[in-house]
């Protein structure tokens, strides 16, 4: 079987944030999907059951998601990708505001960002796909691309993390 081949499927990059209580944290994941658009749109999200945002978003049941673009910088992503919430302050210099919900959304280098109610979880092995809510939604600057995750490694030349849900072990 050739795994390379689920390389040619689309994905953006996007920041997913998460608080209970006083415990903030978010990371960069490259898995979310619209499912309906009908009255509170539906979404999903997979998040690696390792990450401290996963275990966040279990307990509060809402997630914030930023859209990427592709004037983010891999700082900002690694900031969000290559460290762990539980012991160092992601939003320290970082842009961001309080969501409706209580959540920090980051608005740096972002088109647009989603307010969202947890209502599914599926455990998938390594990860939690998350069955989401829209509970509000704006846009920041319509005139920006989103960034792809094709463009993350093409343009940006960044690399794909152990914890990502498209991530391959070197054969």
């Amino acid at each position: 079987m050739n795994l390379s081949t689920l390389f040619k499927l689309n994905y953006g990059l996007y920041i997913v944030t998460s608080k209970e209580n006083e415990n903030f944290s978010g990371c960069t994941v490259n898995t979310v999907t619209q499912i309906t658009a009908e009255e509170k749109p539906k979404l999903i999200v997979a998040i690696n059951k390792e990450n401290y945002t996963c275990e966040l978003a279990r307990k509060s049941e809402k997630l914030n998601i930023s859209i990427l673009s592709q004037e983010a910088d891999l700082m900002l992503i690694g900031t969000f990708g290559f460290r762990t919430g539980r012991d160092f302050n992601k939003l320290q210099e970082t842009e961001y505001k309080l969501g409706k919900n209580g959540i920090p959304i980051v608005i740096q280098n972002t088109v647009g960002y989603l307010e969202t109610n947890v209502i599914q979880e599926i455990d998938c092995g390594t990860h939690i796909l998350f069955l989401l809510e829209l509970q509000e939604a704006e846009l920041i600057d319509p005139e920006k691309e989103s960034m792809t995750y094709g463009y993350y490694h093409k343009v940006i030349k960044g690399m794909t993390p152990p914890k990502a849900s498209t991530y391959q072990k070197a054969q």
